[in-house]
Parts: structure tokens; sequence; C-alpha cells
């Protein structure tokens, strides 16, 4: 009766999914996803190419594929483009439904994966994704996105954007409490502390904003010191990996110092920012729209490159987020995908000049780094180049492997992060309990 009622489950899922969907237009299925589907003008002819992508983010990720479409259709008219979007969960949903079921009606040409989730897809899905290797130079691309990609040699999809970390702070608060721009640059985590310890006395402002319930920042501190949860074979690496042992530390340092603002989802920590609750913000570089929304602030803001670990190997850069486009093997018309794709995000500098003007987007495509577009001054950045910086730093952002269960282990985390902070338990038999618990949920 269980198998009964879950091949029945699955069944209406896919029907479910299949209904929202099309290989020939793009549409968005009803109900909460539904009420926030756009899709790109137009309809096709019955002659041309159809190629569907699904994304997320109305503000960021569907208008730049808008503009890849529009340039690729531009000098290809056999082809249509349809960009739906979907909120994130929508698109997870939908695409483990299919491919769980075996059935290739109703994927995508192409669907937009955050950096973390990519392995996970690859390695649950053998043979879903198309192979890229052959089809683009990745030698033009940032080495640590292509590195997300890649499984056993072989790259599946195209990187698309970067969250290059930077150290956002309040040139005005920190003048206040007696630094400048030097004192900031190249700082350990400790000395961050310390910094935001002095710019709370004297200006009563919190240093920055934390989500107790998010592992961001553990992951902040991973990345920047080129390791993770896991090692590149897939090991659990956890209890005797020194970034996450002084993570924990300067975790529990952050929280008990008194320089934090706790917040609770994006919302909490944007009106922190725009309200000038914080003097600073350690984050990705797609933060500059959030800063910037708040006009009065012009001006007012630096970006330098953000704390380290003092530990070996521990470095100023980091990445947060970024997201790539995974091409679906089995859609009708995947094989177009590859020149578009190629054509577009592998070659052509202009629509990253545009897509950075636009939108804010700053992609991993390395030729356009050099572009005057990012060259040019940013006024709300006290005239600071901060596009060409980040490009810069995106070039040193150590390259990992997340392996899949990147999202269990943050999970344990979380829990065990907070008994050390609230009950002062061991760091490292916290660790080894993490190590344990991950174990028994992946094995």
């Amino acid at each position: 009766m269980k198998k009964i009622c879950s091949i029945s489950l699955a069944i209406a899922m896919v029907l479910s999914v299949l209904s929202g969907c099309s290989t020939g237009t793009s549409s968005a299925s009803s109900g909460t996803a539904a009420s926030s589907a756009a899709s790109s003008a137009g309809s096709a002819t019955a002659k041309q190419k159809v190629v569907n992508v699904w994304a997320w983010d109305v503000e960021y990720n569907i208008p730049v594929m808008k503009e890849a479409a529009r340039r690729y259709e531009a000098k290809h008219p056999d082809v249509k483009i349809n960009v739906t979007e979907y909120a994130y969960d929508d698109i997870t949903q939908k695409i483990n439904t299919i491919l769980s079921s075996g059935v290739n009606d109703g994927l995508p040409e192409i669907m937009l994966s955050e950096d973390a989730n990519v392995q996970k897809y690859i390695t649950s899905y053998p043979g879903a994704f198309r192979d890229m290797t052959n089809d683009v130079d990745f030698s033009r691309f940032a080495s640590y996105k292509v590195k997300v990609l890649t499984s056993k040699d072989h790259v599946y999809g195209v990187p698309f954007d970067i969250g290059t970390e930077g150290l956002f702070y309040r040139e005005d608060y920190l003048k206040k409490a007696g630094y400048t721009a030097a004192d900031l640059t190249d700082i350990t985590w400790d000395k961050y502390i310390e910094i935001g310890k002095k710019v709370k006395q004297a200006t009563g402002k919190s240093m920055l904003t934390l989500d107790p319930s998010s592992m961001t920042i553990m992951r902040d501190f991973m990345q920047s010191s080129g390791t993770w949860y896991f090692t590149p074979d897939g090991k659990i690496n956890i209890a005797n990996n020194p970034a996450i042992n002084e993570g924990v530390r300067v975790y529990k340092e952050l929280l008990s110092s008194g320089i934090v603002k706790l917040t609770s989802g994006w919302g909490e920590m944007a009106s922190a920012l725009n309200k000038g609750d914080v003097a600073s913000i350690v984050t990705g570089c797609w933060i500059v729209p959030t800063i910037t929304a708040e006009k009065s602030q012009s001006g007012l803001w630096r970006v330098t490159r953000m704390p380290r670990l003092n530990i070996s190997g521990g470095t100023n850069y980091g990445n947060r987020g970024g997201s790539n486009w995974l091409v679906l093997k089995n859609a009708p018309n995947s094989d177009v995908v590859a020149d578009f794709l190629n054509e577009v995000f592998a070659k052509d500098v202009d629509f990253y000049d545009t897509i950075l003007t636009k939108i804010g987007a700053i992609g991993a495509y390395q030729p356009a780094n050099g572009s005057e577009t990012y060259k040019k001054p940013v006024a709300f950045f006290g005239n600071e180049p901060i596009w060409s910086n980040f490009a810069e730093w995106a070039q040193k952002v150590p390259p990992i492997s997340v392996g899949v269960y990147s999202d269990e282990a943050d999970s344990f985390m979380a829990t065990g992060v907070g008994d050390v902070v609230k009950n002062n338990t061991d760091i490292h038999k916290m660790l080894l309990s993490v190590e344990d618990q991950l174990k028994s949920q992946i094995q």
C-alpha cells in the first residue's frame, strides 16, 4: 500500500508540473509561482526553434537573460527564446520532480542554478545535463566558477555572475571612530571585531547584521580559506578543519562582542543598511543595488577587501552566491542552446557592459572586466571604481569543491554553533558531533 501511494503521489506531482510547462511556449503553472511568472514578449512562429529558460528574480536574473535573448534573436530569427520567472523553490521542485520521474517532457532547455546546488544536480541526475566542455572556452571565465560546474573533468553549464565579497562600510561612521580606509584594508576578523567595538562606542551603531539561523558567514570563512565541509573527493572535512574551528571561534566572538545587530531574513538586513543602523556589511557584490537604493547615503559608503581568518591559507578574497546556466540535455532544442550561451555569455563584452550598467550584474567572463565601463568611478562609493575592483578580486578567490550535502551540513552546524554560543560548548566536541550527525544523514 505504501508503494502504491508513493507511485500515485509521484504521478500526481509529475502531472502537476507538466500542466504548467510547455516545450514550445513559456508559461507558468497556477499557484504562488504563477502569480510572479514573467515571460519574454511575443510568441514563436511555426518555423522557429524554441528555447525555454527558467530563472528567478524579476529585477536581476530575468532582465539579464532577456537581454541575452534579444541579442541572439536579432542575429538568429529562426530561434525564439522564452524566459519564465519562477520562485527559486519552485524551480528546484519542478526540476527534481521531472528528472526523478524519468520523463523528459516539460523540461526547459536552460535553468538557473546557484553555485552551491550545481554538484547536487549533476550527481543526482547523471546524464540529464549537457556536457559543455567542448562548446565554450572556459579558460576565459573565473576559475573558481568553472570549478563549481566541473565533474570528472567535464564542465556542465556556463558561469553567469559572480558574488565576489567585499567589506562595505560607512566612511562617516568609521571616521568618527578614528579609522581610515587603510585601517580596514586586508585585516583579520579579530581586527574587524576590535574596530567594531570602537565604532559602537563612538557612534552607537552596530558593526554588522547577522542572522543566527543562517550559516552563510561560516561559508564565507571556508570559501576565503580555500576549504569546505567536504574534501574534493567527497569526504567529510569538519572536525579537523582549521577554517571551521577558527570560524566558530570568530562567530562566537562576534556575538559576544556586542557589535552585532541580529536580523532575520533579507528584509530586516536591507532595512538595517538603508536606515543607517549598521556601520558595515561583509557580503557579495550583488548587494550594491540594495545599498544604493537609499539615495540619501550617496557618497558615504566605501568598499574594500573582506576580512580573513588568522590561519594558514586564510585570504581576503571570497565569494558569496552567484549562479550559472545549466543546459537540460534531453530538452527539445538543447542543441541550439550551446551556440546561444557561447555567442552571448562567452564572447559578447558589450553584453556584460550593458547588464553591469543597467542591472548591476558582474559576470564571470574575465575579458569583460577590462572594459571602460568597469573602470568608471561610482559616485555613491566616493568615486571609487568598485566594479573593476570586484572583477580583480574575483580572480583571487580560492577555487573549492562544495560537494553535494552542503545544505545538510549547514543545518547541523547552525544547531551546533548555537550551543557553543549559548552554552559555551567545547568547539571541537561540537564539530565531532556534527560530523557524526552528518554521516548518519547522508549514508
